[in-house]
């Protein structure tokens, strides 16, 4: 499975999508943010992805490091 974050410009994510390795990467079409497809934090298995509530805690706990081309979530600060 792949993962992916949609988010802004500082790494704040809006949206997690999930897609199976063998199809191609989904398309963002929201004006102002972007897609990076992301490795889970060390401990969070991919089921937590497909858990609603876990994905909530998830997304306001985590942005994507920007600075990297395939990133991590990292803790907000």
């Amino acid at each position: 499975m792949r993962i992916f974050a949609i988010h802004d410009a500082s790494g704040n994510v809006s949206e997690i999508v999930t897609s199976p390795d063998d199809l191609p990467a989904p398309i963002v079409t929201r004006q102002g943010l972007a897609m990076t497809e992301i490795e889970a934090p060390v401990g969070v298995p991919d089921s937590d992805f497909e858990d609603q509530d876990k994905l909530a805690e998830l997304l306001g706990s985590y942005r994507v490091d920007v600075t990297r081309p395939r990133s991590p979530l990292i803790p907000r600060e």
